[in-house]
């Protein structure tokens, strides 16, 4: 999953590693503006993501939604199974973040401190500490049961972070967590693409689980079009094929609302977020996108 830290409260996924991409990478080339000034619009950017983290946090229907996805998966992987045929053994690939494990502590300090990814990231990791999401360890149990290869496909760093990743799922007894099934990004690295594609030489690829379009495969463009395309095109693979679980803090779609261009000053940041919402005039009792300041 990729890691964007504090996306905009209105976002709401229903059931939603990549490791992670940063959110507010903002530019430091701002000279037009004071110290203070520029501080005080990096505040209000991490601001703007309270509402997804407490709602991710706190509420009942998130909580749902991982049990929704984790249960169906269950009914799913047994259909799979059953109808397996060939040699090659059957395997499942999950992301992590927000996918197996929940990192939500570390967005509240994004915005507690208004910092920026990767500030803090890796000594997060480092800790161990992540709880599991909902559902996910009754489920990678029952597949581990049911002779199912589990992989771990996540972008966080392999050279960074895998002391700290394999300390923490050993310590929340995920099964088959090694070396050969837990795999981190490594250097030069490009998506997940490569991992899977390595996955697949030797077993047949039956689920994938993620939060991230990315966690399952590549759209043609980074784009909004693109990427809606590609949920079109698959349809038919989403609760089936492809489980996808509920994350509004951060994500690739982030990323695509700023081009890809973290470096943007604060205030095209923001722009870019806004001019995307589609929003309702009670005058005119039509709705209306791009013209939120």
């Amino acid at each position: 999953m990729k890691k964007l830290i504090a996306s905009s409260a209105l976002v709401v996924l229903l059931g939603g590693t990549s490791g992670v991409v940063s959110t507010e990478q903002v530019s430091a080339n701002t000279a037009t503006k004071s110290p203070q000034q520029e501080e005080i619009t990096k505040k209000n950017l991490t601001e703007q993501s309270v509402m997804s983290v407490a709602w991710y946090q706190t509420s009942a229907e998130a909580k749902a939604l991982y049990l929704q996805g984790y249960n169906s998966a269950k009914d799913k992987l047994d259909e799979k199974l059953k109808h397996h045929k060939g040699k090659k053994k059957p395997a499942i690939v999950l992301d992590l973040d927000e996918t197996v494990l929940d990192n939500s502590p570390y967005q509240a300090y994004a915005i507690k401190e208004h910092i920026s990814f990767p500030e803090g990231w890796h000594e997060w990791i480092a800790m161990g500490s992540a709880k599991p999401v909902y559902g996910a360890k009754e489920f990678l149990k029952y597949a581990d049961k049911k002779g199912v290869e589990i992989f771990y496909v996540t972008d966080r760093d392999h050279k960074q972070d895998y002391k700290g990743t394999y300390k923490n799922m050993k310590d929340l007894g995920m099964p088959q967590v090694n070396k050969e099934h837990l795999l981190l990004k490594k250097e030069g690295e490009h998506g997940k693409d490569a991992r899977r594609a390595k996955v697949r030489k030797n077993h047949d690829l039956i689920m994938l689980f993620g939060d991230n379009i990315l966690d399952f495969d590549e759209p043609k463009e980074s784009t909004l079009k693109s990427r809606t395309e590609f949920v079109k095109k698959h349809k038919k693979d989403f609760g089936d094929k492809y489980i996808i679980l509920p994350n509004p803090m951060y994500g690739s779609w982030e990323a695509t609302l700023y081009g890809g261009d973290y470096g943007q000053s604060p205030e095209q940041l923001d722009k870019l977020r806004k001019q995307e919402l589609t929003y309702f005039d009670p005058k005119t009792k039509t709705t209306k996108k791009s013209e939120i300041k």
